[in-house]
């Protein structure tokens, strides 16, 4: 309840014009990524489809998992008794689509390229694979280079950037 109000927040936030920023420290296993990765950005789209998100974990493979997850709930008819967000024909692949009103998501693996792509929404949920790639000097210069050079960088005004780790 608490993480779905500090969500809310940060949208409403980003709507007003303001930054936000916002890490999430939580243990394994405790709905972290089903609730900010999957089914926050489902909410925001709902409210306003015209907003674009990036996702992006420590693998593509992830990323994409998680972008299918929350197309799949958009398009349950459940979802779309409350929210009249549609998403496009033409673009519905597991980790790239569109809604009519010209927003979407977009996922990513840590490292990857996001080149044409930008975010109001960026969530990073687990950019390190594991504890040894986490402890790896190698691996943290590595994922700190990607997120200055290129996921900071697809910022589209004022943003809400979110981190999702296990300490």
């Amino acid at each position: 309840e608490l993480l779905s109000k500090v969500l809310e927040n940060a949208y409403r936030r980003v709507l007003k014009g303001e930054e936000v920023r916002i890490i999430l420290e939580v243990p394994p296993r405790h709905g972290k990524s089903e609730t900010t990765t999957i089914k926050f950005p489902a909410w925001v789209l709902g409210q306003s489809p015209e907003l674009p998100i990036i996702v992006a974990c420590y693998s593509a493979d992830l990323s994409e998992e998680f972008g299918q997850k929350t197309r799949d709930l958009m398009n349950n008819n459940n979802y779309q008794r409350f929210f009249s967000t549609r998403l496009r024909d033409d673009t519905q692949a597991r980790g790239r689509w569109m809604t009519e009103k010209g927003g979407g998501y977009t996922a990513a693996g840590v490292g990857g390229s996001i080149t044409g792509k930008g975010f109001k929404i960026g969530i990073v949920d687990d950019p390190y694979k594991n504890q040894q790639e986490a402890s790896s000097e190698v691996t943290r210069e590595s994922v700190w280079n990607w997120w200055t050079s290129t996921f900071y960088t697809r910022q589209e005004g004022n943003t809400a950037i979110i981190l999702i780790m296990t300490r």
